[in-house]
Order: C-alpha cells, then sequence, then structure tokens
C-alpha cells in the first residue's frame, strides 16, 4: 500500500528519475535546434521619406530610403565571415538601388549592425498598370518593398582533418575544403508608409521584419 512512508522513502528517487527523462529527452532537442538554426536577418528600422514616380519623358522613380538591418551570428559553435555582401532594394522586382557591404566578422552568438541611407532616382520600365499600381499605393500611402542581401558565409570554427584537407561544421553538416564558401541569400519584404509632413506616421511606429 502506498503511504507516507512510501511517498518519503521513493519520491527522491522518482524525482531524480523525472530529471533525467527531462534531461535525456530536451537535451538532444536543443542541441539539434542549436546546430542547425542558421544566422538571423531583420530589418529593425526603416524610414521611407521620397517615393516618387515620374513618367515624363522616360519613367523615373525618386526615393529617398533608410532602414537598420541586423545580421546575428547564431551559429553557437563558431566565428563566421561574411564576405563579397550586397544590399540590393527593389520595388515590383524593379531593382532601384544597391550597395556593396565591407566584409562582416562576427563571433559566436554576435550581432552585425548594417546601416544604410539612399536617395536618387533611376529610371525603370514599368507597365500602364504597374504605373496605375503604383498611383494606388501612393494613394493610400504604403508601398512594398523588398530588401535582399547576398553574399558569402565562410564558417571558420571546428575545423579538423589532416595536412592536406580540413573539414567544416556548418548548420549541421560537414564540408571540405572544395566547398566551405557557403552561399548567403536573405529576403526582407517590408510594407513602409510614405513619411511626409503630411501624416503623422513616424519610424517609431516600425516593427522589426524578419529576412527570409
Amino acid at each position: 500500500m502506498w503511504d507516507k512512508d512510501n511517498c518519503r522513502r521513493f519520491g527522491p528517487c522518482l524525482s531524480i528519475i523525472v530529471i533525467v527523462v527531462c534531461v535525456c529527452v530536451c537535451l538532444p532537442v536543443g542541441i539539434i535546434f542549436l546546430w542547425t538554426t542558421p544566422e538571423r536577418v531583420a530589418i529593425v528600422n526603416a524610414n521611407l521619406t521620397r517615393f516618387e514616380l515620374a513618367t515624363t519623358p522616360t519613367t523615373s522613380l525618386f526615393f529617398n530610403l533608410s532602414f537598420t538591418m541586423h545580421i546575428d551570428n547564431s551559429i553557437w559553435y563558431g566565428h563566421a565571415d561574411y564576405q563579397d555582401m550586397e544590399i540590393a532594394c527593389y520595388y515590383n522586382t524593379k531593382k532601384f538601388d544597391s550597395v556593396k557591404l565591407r566584409n562582416l566578422g562576427l563571433d559566436i552568438m554576435k550581432t552585425g549592425i548594417v546601416n544604410h541611407s539612399t536617395s536618387g532616382n533611376v529610371t525603370i520600365n514599368m507597365t500602364s498598370n504597374e504605373v496605375d499600381a503604383f498611383k494606388r499605393s501612393n494613394e493610400t500611402g504604403y508601398f512594398d518593398i523588398e530588401i535582399w542581401l547576398r553574399g558569402t558565409i565562410f564558417p571558420l570554427e571546428y575545423d579538423f582533418g589532416n595536412d592536406t584537407t580540413h573539414y567544416y561544421y556548418y548548420r549541421g553538416q560537414i564540408y571540405d575544403d572544395r566547398d566551405f564558401a557557403l552561399d548567403l541569400s536573405y529576403q526582407c519584404k517590408l510594407r513602409l508608409p510614405l513619411i511626409t509632413s503630411q501624416n503623422s506616421t513616424t519610424p517609431d511606429n516600425f516593427k522589426p521584419v524578419k529576412c527570409n
């Protein structure tokens, strides 16, 4: 019969068993999650203060855009180098701005911050339907803009091998020197309000957007 004496006698053992089971189940899941989690990229702030379309004599887009991008190295086991990085801005699949970034080295679980501000005008090809769509967006005061981050990532730590060949872990897989450089590509979809002196929208209203 299970009485208070049995509870006192077996209670600690049962607690230990429960703890061991939880550790055995949760630890592998946590390791797998940390091992395979890629870097995280997000736009944490963006500000669109000019976005105008001129259709004569040619179709030209005038813009003034600034944003802050965070790049998190969530590889818990090593340093990573990001090279040949480029940011490109698109409206309706039309690229209106791009810039090359400096190489970025991030230690374990560190965040790189990219502040980008651009303005100018560019000639783009737009159909009459696309021009009409732009006008409708202008009436609502919101524009859909895509920001792409592309480049190459070099995970540097946890290498092993011999004098001629080295192997590296990244995202739960093993790579050798031949395929050590990995492509980096993230798309950030933004729906930005056009901030003018006539509206009260401010950058403080912006909610961070995760890039995929």
